[in-house]
């Protein structure tokens, strides 16, 4: 069975009969005509509540709950409703509406996993020309070790840079390396002081912890490796681990690596162990900001679902929508 509309399609007041991936679950709670429960769903168009009003036989909703899990894709039957200004799916068994799981084989996981726009064997061309274009040999070698191995430049390539904000989508990581690469080759151009080959190596490696963050499945999902660990750390281990097989490669500048991927996120707040101490390590940091938060706020603005000039975003707070 194939998808046949997206979630940022749906209109209130509208009737749904289609396949949705499951995000997460919320447990079954009482109400005054039996027992619900609510799911997070999700497709290449975005995601949504789901309320499912099932009815007093509680042994029944919990089977039903249960047999739902996480990243499965389910069939869903209902009506779309509007509740605070956010569209839902309400799923009434009374009135003939449904949640049924499928089994694998059933779907296909491009209908739920959106992928880049963009076309990927161009950014991969672009990608290897910025990296043939340092200088420094012991740079450019240690780029090439990682993106000399064919598997690795596979799942590159095929890498959400996130789970629910900027590039999540298939192609996502090489989307976003290739924008930040380019902002940093800009701020090259324009401050002299800069070492442009530790800048573009720095840009080009500072996400490469999210091969091991990541998984996709129905959902892009987070290892656990990467819930407890965080791509930061495991990528500024993945460039040390990489450095000490380079014969001759200059302890600092495995340092001055390490501290580039580590301080790309700028601050604690976001996540960064260590704040930016060099000027090519604010340059990236900078840049990686400069993508995100713009990508961000296009893409509220694109998928706002309201009528009104302004819209509230947890992250981004209000955003003019004229």
């Amino acid at each position: 069975m194939r998808k046949t509309i997206k979630i940022n399609e749906l209109k209130a007041g509208g009737v749904v009969d289609d396949l949705f991936a499951v995000r997460f679950k919320k447990p079954v709670q009482q109400y005054k005509n039996g027992y619900s429960f609510q799911i997070w769903v999700s497709d290449a168009g975005g995601d949504m509540a789901l309320k499912y009003w099932g009815e007093k036989d509680e042994r029944k909703v919990r089977a039903l709950f249960d047999a739902i899990d996480k990243g499965s894709v389910v069939h869903v039957v209902g009506k779309v409703n509007e509740y605070n200004g956010a569209l839902e799916i309400h799923v009434n068994p009374t009135s003939g509406d449904k949640v049924e799981p499928l089994r694998e084989g059933e779907y296909e996981v491009s209908d739920f996993v959106a992928s880049t726009t963009e076309d990927v064997e161009t950014m991969r061309t672009q990608l290897f020309a910025a990296i043939r274009k340092v200088k420094n040999e012991h740079l450019r070698r240690l780029l090439e070790s990682f993106f000399g191995d064919e598997e690795l430049v596979r799942r590159f390539c095929a890498c959400p840079a996130s789970i629910t904000h900027h590039s999540n989508c298939i192609g996502g990581l090489l989307e976003h390396t290739l924008r930040v690469t380019k902002l940093c080759e800009f701020y090259a151009q324009q401050y002299a002081a800069l070492d442009r080959d530790l800048l573009i190596t720095g840009a080009i490696l500072h996400d490469i912890g999210k091969l091991s963050e990541y998984t996709v499945t129905s959902i892009i999902g987070a290892t656990n490796e990467g819930r407890l660990v965080g791509h930061l750390v495991i990528g500024a281990g993945m460039v040390h681990d990489a450095c000490r097989l380079i014969e001759g490669f200059p302890p600092e500048l495995d340092l001055k690596v390490q501290h580039m991927v580590l301080s790309s996120h700028g601050t604690p707040e976001y996540g960064s162990p260590k704040g930016p101490m060099f000027p090519e390590a604010q340059a990236l940091a900078l840049a990686d900001l400069t993508d995100t938060r713009i990508e961000d706020i296009i893409t509220v603005k694109e998928t706002a679902s309201t009528e009104d000039d302004w819209v509230q975003d947890r992250e981004l707070g209000s955003v003019y929508l004229k």
